[in-house]
C-alpha cells in the first residue's frame, strides 16, 4: 500500500495541527499573583487637609453673614427707588452680593 498524494497531505496537516496545539498551551502559571501591598497613608496630608478645611468653614460663615446683611438692606433701598431716588451704593451692593453667592456655591461645589 502506497500512500496517496491526499493521504501524506492529510497525515501532514494532523501532525502540523498537533504540534502547534501542543506548543501553544499559552499562558502558563508558576504559582498565584501576589497581591498588591497596603496603601500608603500620609497623616500630614490628612491633617493639613483639615485645618484648610476648617479655614474654608470660618471663610464661609464670614462670607455669609456679610451677604445676609447686604441681602437685608436691598428692601429699603427698592423703597427709595420706588420715591425716585436712587442710593448711591445700591448697584455695588447688588455686584457685592452676586460675587459673595459666586464664592460661596464654588466652595460648597468645587
Amino acid at each position: 500500500m502506497q500512500p496517496t498524494a491526499m493521504g501524506k497531505f492529510c497525515l501532514g496537516t494532523v501532525l502540523i495541527t498537533m504540534v502547534l496545539v501542543s506548543g501553544s498551551s499559552g499562558q502558563r502559571r508558576r504559582g498565584y499573583p501576589q497581591p498588591p501591598g497596603p496603601p500608603v497613608t500620609k497623616d500630614d496630608s490628612v491633617s493639613t487637609t483639615k485645618s484648610i478645611h476648617r479655614l474654608d468653614t470660618f471663610t464661609m460663615e464670614r462670607e455669609a453673614r456679610e451677604l445676609s446683611a447686604l441681602a437685608s438692606s436691598i428692601p429699603s433701598d427698592v423703597e427709595q427707588l420706588k420715591k425716585g431716588l436712587l442710593p448711591s451704593d445700591a448697584v455695588d451692593k447688588l455686584k457685592r452680593i452676586e460675587r459673595l453667592s459666586k464664592q460661596l456655591r464654588g466652595q460648597i461645589r468645587p
